[in-house]
């Protein structure tokens, strides 16, 4: 790969070759940075769907407990009257 500046022109001009190596640098850490928001994007909405799934799961759970509290309770409520 050929480097759009020579070691001659770094010479000359020092800072224009550091501030080129700075921008491809912030270019990296750039794309890096978005690959990992990408990741973790995803792992939150495959933790998201499963959270769904145990709260539905939950839900259901508790309208069989709750069905069976509402029978106990009509039961003691007919040997009571």
């Amino acid at each position: 790969m050929k480097l759009p500046f020579t070691f001659t022109q770094f010479v000359k001009n020092p800072f224009a070759a550091i501030a080129f190596i700075c921008i491809l640098g912030m270019g990296y850490l750039y794309i890096d940075a978005q690959k990992a928001q990408e990741k973790i994007l995803e792992e939150c909405k495959i933790d998201k769907k499963e959270i769904k799934d145990d709260l539905e799961e939950a839900e259901k759970e508790r309208d069989k407990w709750m069905k069976k509290v509402e029978d106990l309770i009509v039961k003691l409520e007919k040997r009571h009257n």
